[in-house]
């Protein structure tokens, strides 16, 4: 059996997304499914010295745009989220324990000019993976090809990847059609992920923070910790009948 997953490229994802990548033998990042406001594609979540979650943002050009796919997103020109990102990071995470080993490399991505949204994204998520230590393979969408709406790009992530099985989110339940990808002799499992609790500063634990609370705080035992919230299941008895008739 070769599992794939695949995910959508959001703004410094948060452990599960890692969690998902590191129990697969592929991970493609799914930058062709469409680009929806508000949604954590250009944002994510870091921890203020106040104790409070705040939203880190790259803002991108949406007017007349409204279809557009995640590889085709632009970031607008002349904004300055890069030095607002970088110095949010260091006032609010430089006391974290592991901050001066891990804050470099995305300071380094953060210094570049970027001008697609799935560019800087595909970047961090590749940085990341490198410092979490895992070794999956990862391929874009776009560069694979794939093509299709939810459970039919499912299939063709599937088909361009050599695949026979494939990791859901856990709200895959409410939208896959199961029954589609059993036909196309693909395996589903779902993915449980809840966020252990580990050391932060600044008051009680939140959870559900970018990947890179994790690593500022975690360090080398990172990958451990978001794995401690990983399990995976097979997809719904009901659908698996279905799939055989």
């Amino acid at each position: 059996m070769r599992c794939v997953a695949g995910h959508q490229p959001n703004l410094y994802p948060y452990g599960g997304f890692f969690a998902k990548a590191a129990s697969v033998e592929r991970f493609v990042i799914a930058d062709v499914t469409q680009y929806v406001k508000r949604e954590y594609h250009n944002r994510n979540r870091v921890k203020l010295a106040d104790g409070r979650a705040h939203w880190l943002s790259i803002p991108v050009m949406t007017s007349g745009r409204f279809s557009q796919r995640l590889d085709e997103v632009l970031i607008e020109p002349g904004a300055r989220w890069q030095k607002t990102h970088m110095r949010t990071l260091e006032v609010s995470c430089g006391k974290c324990p592991h901050f001066e080993r891990y804050y470099p490399p995305f300071r380094e991505l953060l210094s570049r000019d970027w001008e697609k949204l799935a560019d800087f994204n595909g970047a961090v998520i590749l940085r990341a993976m490198e410092l979490l230590g895992i070794a999956t393979p990862v391929a874009f969408a776009s560069a694979l090809g794939c093509e299709g709406r939810a459970s039919g790009l499912i299939v063709d992530i599937c088909r361009k990847t050599g695949a026979d099985a494939y990791v859901h989110g856990m709200h895959a339940r409410d939208y896959v059609d199961f029954a589609l990808l059993g036909r196309n002799g693909i395996r589903s499992f779902i993915q449980d992920w809840t966020a252990p609790e580990y050391p932060q500063p600044w008051g009680p634990f939140v959870a559900n923070l970018s990947i890179l609370d994790v690593l500022f705080n975690c360090g080398p035992d990172s990958l451990s910790v978001i794995m401690r919230g990983n399990s995976l299941s097979d997809a719904p008895a009901a659908a698996r009948l279905e799939s055989a008739r």
